[in-house]
């Protein structure tokens, strides 16, 4: 449908085309309409004689917006296939070019049937007298504009046409067909003299409801309830609301959104939306029901708090806070803002995969009519990793001599499900794992433990070691050699150790009050002692050993001759 910007701005080009029509009043009849002075319902017929009829209708030039159906259909304008059409009569008006036949064509076109609503004669002038409980003063899309005989443009006997567009309460456009002229658009103003004595209601054009208004929120005390206008065609309609509580409307509620206060507890409530637009009659449509309003909000009045040690296996617990009214809880634990699943309890056992982990606790406060109320408590520090405690430290089993076994006893620790790894040392350097260490000859001057560690997911990782023990040695074995002379006695001392190629270090060598120190060489020494006396002696030889040899001590009576 053409609006009043499309009026205005194709005026000017409709009328420049417009040139060659002139004044319908000296435009001849068409050869194909009535005869001269026929009525407009009446045939003609044979033998009697008419006198020559005016157009329906006269307007200014200026009012035109399109003259004809090829040069209305070029400019825009249609004619609701009237052109085909207009070869049949409706409501028993003479076909053609005849503004009361194109009228009752679009009544029939806009689902009338095809009897004329009214007895008596057809002429334009009788459709608002012979109508006038559906004839008023006010212009509307659908209607038919009606100017009686002599009123304005039309001639004695009146005109009619469609309403197309009301652009304001005191302009309309129009279309319409013309006894002894054409089909055409205007633009009829109340200013322009030209105004219609009125307008017959016959099929207006509805405004039409296709989806009911619909209110979305809670009913409950507090809450807002907003209502969606509903769908109307057409769609550019101006809304207005009222809302009813019970079926009474209530005052000032002439929003889309409503707040609920204590007086609408119980309440049902509905929306009304009334639609308006120019050349329409008003329309409302009415909502469905809302259920009883309930009462108010729930509140969190004290956040939830988390209590306990943010530790690995260890358990926190959670303080719901307070709620008014009263509601059912539930509980919802997370790690780094992520949900815990399965964790929703007042407790949260701290397991390896929190580790580092932010913990957080969400309580849900729900009841019946009541919106979900979400209430979160401050979140904890990084979760820490367990500690293991040493209740009693480890040590080592077995003699720490050459080719013995060494054991770990681990001692007992906390938690006891730790994995154990045994690592031993030699002089605190590793040098083997395992459970057992045995010693061997690479051990001899060392001195042997063993460090245990502890692990366990989510634990931080915790070494202990046992007490050392003494330097592992071998035992010496000294063989002496002896050829005595006269005041003079040669020692050969040789000295072995089992898991040592040789042996090294000091031997001291004491024969009465004879006393001389000698250094092994590959294991073996020799030392002549002189000036002797003569007589039977002991012969003390002592080995002080090293890190690797005990200290051996030899003796023999050995007679100098």
């Amino acid at each position: 449908m053409p609006s009043r910007n499309r009026v205005l701005a194709s005026l000017t080009s409709a009328l420049s085309g417009l040139l060659v029509v002139g004044l319908l009043a000296t435009a001849p009849a068409p050869a194909s309409a009535a005869a001269p002075g026929a009525a407009a319902d009446e045939k003609p017929r044979p033998g009697k004689t008419y006198v020559k009829r005016e157009p329906s209708a006269v307007f200014k030039r200026s009012s035109y917006l399109c003259m004809g159906y090829a040069a209305c259909r070029e400019a825009g304008y249609g004619n609701a296939g009237y052109a085909q059409a207009s070869d049949k009569m409706y409501w028993r008006m003479y076909s053609g070019h005849n503004c009361t036949n194109y009228a009752a064509y679009r009544m029939v076109r806009s689902g009338m049937p095809n009897e004329r609503p009214w007895s008596g004669g057809g002429n334009a002038t009788y459709w608002g007298t012979s109508m006038a409980s559906i004839t008023d003063d006010t212009p509307r899309i659908g209607a038919v504009a009606w100017w009686k005989a002599n009123h304005g443009p039309a001639g004695s006997a009146g005109h009619v046409a469609y309403v197309e567009e009301v652009v304001s309460p005191d302009e309309i456009i129009i279309s319409q067909d013309s006894w002894g002229g054409d089909f055409s658009w205007a633009v009829v103003t109340r200013s322009s003299g030209n105004w219609p004595t009125g307008f017959v209601h016959f099929n207006d054009k509805p405004l039409t409801n296709t989806e009911a208004p619909v209110i979305t929120g809670i009913a409950k005390v507090g809450a807002a309830l907003t209502a969606t206008p509903g769908s109307w065609r057409p769609s550019s309609v101006n809304i207005s609301y009222q809302w009813f509580a019970d079926g009474t409307p209530l005052r000032k509620a002439d929003g889309a959104t409503l707040q609920l206060n204590r007086a609408r507890l119980g309440q049902r409530l509905t929306v009304r939306t009334t639609a308006t637009q120019l050349g329409y009659p008003t329309r409302s449509a009415v909502s469905a029901p809302t259920e009883a309003v309930l009462p108010g909000q729930l509140r969190n009045t004290t956040a939830p708090t988390i209590s306990g040690t943010v530790k690995v296996d260890s358990t926190l617990q959670v303080d719901t806070g307070t709620w008014v009214p009263e509601p059912t809880l539930d509980v919802q634990w997370y790690a780094d803002g992520q949900a815990i699943a399965g964790a929703t309890g007042t407790s949260l056992a701290l397991g390896p995969d929190l580790v580092s982990r932010v913990i957080t606790a969400e309580v849900i406060g729900r009841r019946p009519g009541y919106d979900p109320v979400r209430a979160a408590s401050a979140p904890t520090a990084p979760v820490a990793p367990g500690t293991f405690a040493i209740v009693t430290a480890p040590h080592l089993l077995g003699t720490p001599e050459l080719n013995e076994v060494l054991t770990v006893d681990p001692g007992v620790f906390t938690p006891a499900d730790a994995d154990v790894t045994v690592e031993w040392l030699r002089n605190g350097i590793p040098v083997a794992t395992g459970a057992d260490y045995r010693i061997t000859n690479v051990d001899l001057g060392s001195k042997l433990s063993a460090r245990l560690t502890l692990t366990r997911p989510g634990y931080t990782e915790t070494s202990v070691t046992t007490p050392t023990t003494p330097r592992i040695k071998t035992d010496p074995k000294i063989s002496v050699e002896t050829v005595a002379k006269r005041h003079r006695l040669r020692v050969v001392v040789t000295v072995t150790a089992s898991g040592l190629d040789e042996v090294t270090g000091p031997v001291v060598i004491r024969y009465g009050g004879t006393v001389q120190t000698v250094e092994l060489t590959k294991g073996r020494a020799r030392v002549t002692l002189v000036g002797l006396t003569e007589g039977v002696r002991t012969l003390t030889v002592r080995y002080d050993g090293t890190d690797a040899v005990n200290r051996g001590v030899y003796t023999r009576q050995v007679r100098i001759g």
